[in-house]
């Protein structure tokens, strides 16, 4: 038998719920301000996956038409019920939602079943009579209150929430910031699975009882321990047919973001005990390696990729996110920083590149806040990435290169700075302080140099730690240092996003582009 080793997902797939249905495993994350949203990966093993579809394409609210640091979509959670997908999910300012679809590969039905304030981290479960419950925690930050757990009744179909709710946990100070809870049915009882204590430090309860309104009984079920692995928690718990069952958990990892582990799962009176009880006190602690939960043939490799090829899906088989921008729609690597926007870019203008047109900042002469900004999630602690850039009918402002986004975020740009070309690095910063909804932000030019041409390869190489350097070339050979080096930092629950842009910094109205050729990501 193979092992596998932690964590399987070194992307930032944050917040992560999961299911198995037959042979097949879903997985979905948060995505926050970041659209297309609510990314689904699937795989045949648990281990491996592959980014296959978005389930939320946009938000239909003028205000995702800007960016939204640390808003939009928090936590979902996906079940398949009566033949269908079903995936809740909350903004913490516009409310509760469900998607639906028969077929995960395709698109997704969306309904919003409340407009409500505050709701977070919404799971349903059925019972066998087909009543369903939404359980779900809340928002400090808009409810004022927080480490409880509300149980609602919903209509069978699970469209309408038909009764005000009951308290069915109150964490208190032993099990602070609880939060996102899984509701799940097994052998007679209701458990809740949910983490506390906090993302960097937290750990993982399990709640259970023979009525869904409780009372509850209380086991902290994974911590930390003496493992390396901290605030080992918040997931989905996969119920094998074999009975070996697993549990999927994030990693708080600073800038990297969240990152995913694969636990064992195995049962004792009724309780879950997730990873290895090392130390006899009746907890898990995380595994580093472990055998497989499924060998991984190329007989599977084979189904999937025949599978992606008839729905017309370029899956994206983690964690290779390169780009040469041979096809007419983006690649499932890319987000943009808001809802999408057509006029922002094109792959047919000049076919083999990546347009991105210079669209102006509406609200903000920073890139932390433009929506126009294209970004993925870093897939490995250490990388380079290498793109070239071509800039045209540059006008006054404009301004296109490669970043990495945070709330410390640093880029490099090239423009046309008194009728000659110039390369700047440039290092931002934005204050977490709202005003009209807003971070303030300050951005500073770290060093320039002026180039004789307008198309330059520009390349970003990251080591450990997220410590960044800048480098371009104007003959694709010898690469030129730029500024000091820059640490990347995390964003508004996220890691650290690198990406590419192109966009006016003054406001205006601009008919400049850039074609970006590929994007190497070693």
């Amino acid at each position: 038998m193979t092992t596998y080793q932690n964590p399987i997902l070194k992307g930032d797939f944050s917040d992560p719920d999961a299911i198995r249905v037959g042979d097949d495993f879903y997985m979905i994350a948060s995505s926050f301000t970041y659209f297309p949203g609510l990314p689904l990966l699937h795989s045949k093993d648990l281990v491996n996956w592959n980014l296959v579809n978005y389930i939320a394409k946009e938000l239909p609210f003028d205000a995702y038409n800007h960016t939204m640091h640390k808003k939009g979509i928090w936590a979902p959670a996906i079940r398949f019920h009566e033949g269908e997908f079903y995936v809740y999910v909350c903004t913490p300012d516009e409310g509760l939602f469900l998607y639906k679809a028969k077929d995960p590969f395709g698109d997704w039905e969306m309904h919003h079943v409340l407009r409500v304030t505050g709701w977070i981290d919404p799971c349903p479960v059925w019972d066998e009579e087909g009543n369903a419950y939404l359980v779900h925690a809340f928002a400090g930050s808009r409810a004022g209150i927080n480490s409880i757990i509300y149980v609602h009744k919903m209509n069978k179909e699970g469209t309408k929430i038909i009764d005000n709710g009951k308290l069915v946990f109150d964490g208190g100070e032993e099990h602070h910031t609880t939060e996102g809870p899984k509701a799940y049915r097994r052998n007679g009882y209701y458990y809740i699975m949910a983490p506390a204590g906090g993302v960097v430090t937290g750990w993982q309860i399990v709640m259970r009882s023979k009525n869904i309104y409780g009372p509850y009984e209380v086991k902290v079920t994974l911590h930390q321990g003496d493992s390396i692995i901290n605030g080992p928690h918040q997931g989905a718990y996969i119920e094998m047919e074999d009975g070996n069952d697993w549990f999927l958990h994030f990693q708080d990892r600073g800038a990297y973001g969240r990152i995913t582990h694969l636990q064992p799962v195995y049962w004792e009176e009724d309780w879950p005990m997730m990873g290895m009880d090392t130390n006899g006190d009746g907890i898990g602690e995380p595994v580093l390696t472990y055998e497989s939960p499924v060998e991984l043939t190329d007989e599977m490799i084979e189904q999937c990729n025949s599978l992606y090829e008839k729905r017309g899906i370029k899956a994206v088989n983690l964690p290779e996110i390169s780009d040469d921008f041979d096809s007419k729609t983006l690649g499932l690597q890319w987000q943009w920083q808001a809802n999408p926007n057509e006029r922002w870019y094109s792959l047919t203008q000049n076919p083999g590149n990546l347009r991105l047109h210079a669209c102006k900042s509406e609200k903000s002469h920073s890139l932390f806040h433009a929506p126009w900004f294209l970004s993925h999630l870093m897939q490995e602690e250490a990388f380079q990435i290498t793109t070239k850039i071509t800039l045209r009918d540059v006008e006054f402002g404009d301004k296109a290169g490669l970043a990495m986004m945070g709330y410390q975020y640093s880029y490099i740009a090239l423009e046309q700075e008194e009728g000659q070309y110039v390369v700047k690095q440039y290092s931002g910063k934005a204050k977490d302080i709202s005003i009209y909804d807003q971070e303030v932000v300050c951005e500073t030019c770290e060093e320039k140099h002026i180039v004789k041409k307008n198309e330059i390869t520009m390349r970003m190489e990251v080591e450990e730690g997220g410590v960044i350097q800048y480098y371009y070339s104007v003959d694709e050979e010898t690469f030129i240092p730029i500024g000091n080096p820059q640490v990347a930092t995390a964003g508004g629950w996220t890691g650290a996003r690198p990406g590419i842009f192109c966009g006016n910094f003054l406001g205006r109205i601009s008919t400049g582009y850039a074609d970006f050729q590929y994007y190497q990501v070693k």
